[in-house]
């Protein structure tokens, strides 16, 4: 079945991402940022998901955290559908010029190892983010990044995306479960969250296999959307 590769296949691009701003044989150049907004007008945020070396990182510390057992917790949802929506105030406040400086941490991760130019107040910030990361997925990724606020945004009218099937869906939550943006797939019949990453981590959990990536069918577009 192809859903067992999904996800080391996303740990080889992640890790080709994050070996490319050590090795300086990938710099973050501007037609890379034109190639990444075609993307996500049409199939959704696969930068943050793929290959932000941030996101990567905080990824794979959840990884290591689960394999040694450390205790983890998820936001409820009841609180995540009010907490989500702080990087998109924050993101707010960066399009007038207010900017905090722990909002830069996905840029000074990225560009700080490329030049070798890491401060302590820099060090310090991303270190506390990873640090949370250990004990919840992707802390900055969900409530403080602006850079992944503004991708959402212009991912949601997106065509293509994850498709539930409903008739084959029988509600175990593990999709829920499984995604590090607390986004209640179950609910949808197709992913149209500004949240979503799409790092497929609740196709590849869904015993049924009634998930998949696809365009939006006309019978989607008259149900549910998430």
């Amino acid at each position: 079945m192809i859903k067992k590769y999904l996800q080391p296949v996303r740990f080889l691009i992640q890790a080709f991402f994050m070996a490319g701003i050590f090795l300086s044989f990938l710099p973050f150049a501007d037609n890379v940022g034109r190639m990444i907004f075609l993307s996500v007008v049409f199939l959704g945020v696969f930068f943050c998901g793929f290959i932000c070396p941030f996101g990567a990182i905080q990824d794979w510390l959840g990884w290591i955290a689960q394999k040694l057992r450390i205790p983890r917790f998820k936001v409820p949802p009841y609180i995540q559908v009010y907490l989500q929506c702080s990087r998109y105030f924050f993101y707010a406040l960066s399009t007038i010029g207010i900017t905090f400086f722990f909002l830069s941490a996905r840029f000074e991760f990225n560009h700080g190892v490329f030049l070798g130019a890491f401060e302590w107040i820099t060090a310090g910030t991303i270190g506390l983010f990873l640090l949370l990361a250990i004990f919840t997925d992707r802390p900055f990724c969900n409530y403080f990044c602006p850079k992944g606020a503004s991708l959402g945004l212009l991912s949601v009218m997106r065509l293509v995306s994850i498709s539930r099937e409903e008739s084959k869906c029988v509600h175990c939550h593990l999709c829920d479960k499984a995604c590090p943006m607390n986004i209640m797939v179950e609910q949808s019949d197709f992913v149209r969250h500004p949240n979503c990453i799409n790092c497929m981590k609740c196709i590849c959990a869904c015993p049924q296999d009634c998930l998949r990536f696809k365009l939006l069918t006309i019978k989607q577009q008259k149900g549910k959307t998430k």
